[in-house]
């Protein structure tokens, strides 16, 4: 067989063998991108719900500080009986 023939054949092989690996690494990456997607959307929802949460909570407890503050404070002596 002729050198040139041989080395065209290997070339070949070997472009087929960059193409094959290409594509299983475009396909990894594109498995990777829809995860982070689907990573980003899930961040988002718990940012959300830790929000409510602590909306939630600092309201409570604003209310619970108000009903205190008003049992502690003295009434004035005119009001007193």
């Amino acid at each position: 067989m002729n050198k040139r023939i041989k080395k065209k054949r290997w070339l070949e092989i070997k472009l087929a063998e960059c193409l094959a690996r290409e594509l299983l690494l475009m396909s990894a990456v594109a498995e990777q991108n829809d995860k982070i997607s689907e990573q980003a959307k899930e961040i988002t929802e718990l940012r959300s719900v830790i929000e409510r949460n602590a909306q939630a909570t600092n309201s409570r407890f604003n209310y619970l500080e108000k009903k205190v503050a008003d049992k502690v404070s003295k009434n004035s002596w005119f009001s007193r009986k």
